[in-house]
């Protein structure tokens, strides 16, 4: 199961476990963040407001190290809320660098999941017009069956 804190993503999240539930399944929750690797120089990127509680701006500015906070901060809210709601539904969460759509594809076959999960759009918005969307990417790259929840 994908998420990247959108709305999409939340519904996905709640098909995954329902499905996980009655199938007696464990889902893991991937997040994938398309930071290049922390090197001695810090880098900066540009993070849409939703992703960062309490900006009103368009975009702001900010460190490698706090986009990979942002991330994590997604992937707990992510499997506070799975664990609350699904008890009984085993949880697990992982962080990614790179390329969404490889990076998703690479792991479930890694991981020799048979389903992978995510929402039809994320928050990529405007990379969606010039490259097409993570989720119809995935469709194309992923070795096993790919839900894209609505």
């Amino acid at each position: 199961m994908a998420a990247d804190g959108s709305e999409n993503a939340e519904r996905a999240l709640d098909f995954a476990l329902d499905l996980a539930e009655k199938y007696g399944a464990a889902v893991t929750i991937l997040n994938v963040s398309e930071i290049a690797a922390v090197s001695a120089v810090p880098s900066v990127s540009a993070v849409p407001s939703p992703q960062v509680a309490g900006y009103s701006s368009q975009g702001i500015v900010v460190l490698d190290k706090d986009i990979r906070r942002i991330h994590e901060n997604i992937l707990t809210k992510a499997v506070e809320y799975a664990r609350q709601t699904r008890p009984n539904v085993s949880v697990s969460a992982v962080l990614r660098e790179g390329e969404p759509a490889l990076s998703i594809a690479s792991f479930a076959k890694e991981g020799e999941f048979s389903v992978v999960l995510l929402g039809h759009k994320g928050l990529g918005k405007l990379k969606e017009i010039f490259l097409g969307s993570i989720s119809e990417r995935v469709t194309h790259l992923a070795d096993c069956t790919v839900i894209i929840v609505r």
